[in-house]
């Protein structure tokens, strides 16, 4: 089964202002960002599968708002 798991959340220490309303980020700039660790409470185990890029999505606007997808 693939799961998708979705989250948002506003950090305000990473808004930034610009003309254009878009900035340049470095690739695996979310090593450097806080992501709230979430678990299953109920869960007896969990695995993710490995492969040679990471399924993951972050898009920050400039108001500090975050929306992280993991697959």
């Amino acid at each position: 089964m693939n799961t998708y798991l979705r989250q948002s959340w506003r950090d305000p220490r990473l808004s930034f202002q610009t003309d254009t309303g878009l900035r340049k980020l470095r690739a695996y700039i979310w090593d450097d960002i806080w992501v709230p660790d979430i678990f299953f409470r109920s869960a007896l185990s969990t695995t993710t599968h490995d492969v040679t890029v990471d399924n993951r999505f972050l898009t920050i606007t400039n108001e500090g708002d975050i929306w992280y997808v993991m697959k």
